[in-house]
């Protein structure tokens, strides 16, 4: 339960997570979603969800949490 991530990082999980599902290791996760993480996860789109100008540290946390909720 990662509190901070970065965008590099968040990516490289999401693309391992997407090779998982892909070769039927992980199941219950839709390939739709991580589609949607992909772009949702990037620092403009954080930041337009929010409505203001995020900090490095808040737009991490916010993607962290965004991640948490959507991958439960």
């Amino acid at each position: 339960n990662a509190r901070l991530i970065t965008t590099k990082e968040a990516l490289s999980h999401l693309s391992l997570l997407y090779l998982g599902v892909d070769l039927g290791i992980i199941k219950g996760i839709k390939r739709e979603v991580i589609n949607n993480l992909f772009i949702v996860i990037q620092p403009a789109h954080l930041q337009k969800m929010e409505g203001k100008a995020l900090g490095d540290q808040e737009r991490d946390y916010k993607r962290a949490a965004l991640l948490r909720s959507k991958l439960k």
